[in-house]
């Protein structure tokens, strides 16, 4: 089971973790694998070449894992810019866990 584990401050999301794999299929053939990694790399490169945002990360794809961390003050224009890109990713996310819930569990955190 993937595990995306989020963290918001203020409402928005700073703090993106995913771990493991779906299981759903093969190696290769895993649609819930590939959906998930698909929205959250590109997340990761919306931030990094649209946004210009600085960011900390770690990919180990052997793991099924992928860490992102924005740092929390950033000024409003790359804010809103870094928003409107982990919402939507957030929202794919949601989607897929709803057609996909033994697959992927997404857990959110207010900090």
């Amino acid at each position: 089971m993937i595990i995306a584990d989020i963290k918001r401050n203020n409402g928005s999301i700073y703090r993106f973790e995913f771990l493991g794999h779906a299981d759903y299929a093969d190696h290769g053939e895993d649609i819930v694998c590939a959906a998930v990694s698909v929205l959250s790399q590109t997340a990761l490169l919306g931030l990094v070449e649209y946004a210009k945002i600085d960011i900390e990360y770690e990919i180990k794809d052997e793991d099924g894992f992928l860490l992102c961390e924005i740092p929390k003050e950033l000024d409003s224009k790359k804010r809103l810019i870094a928003d409107s890109i982990l919402e939507t990713m957030y929202l794919g996310l949601l989607s897929i866990e709803e057609s996909y819930s033994s697959h992927i569990k997404i857990k959110i955190e207010e900090v």
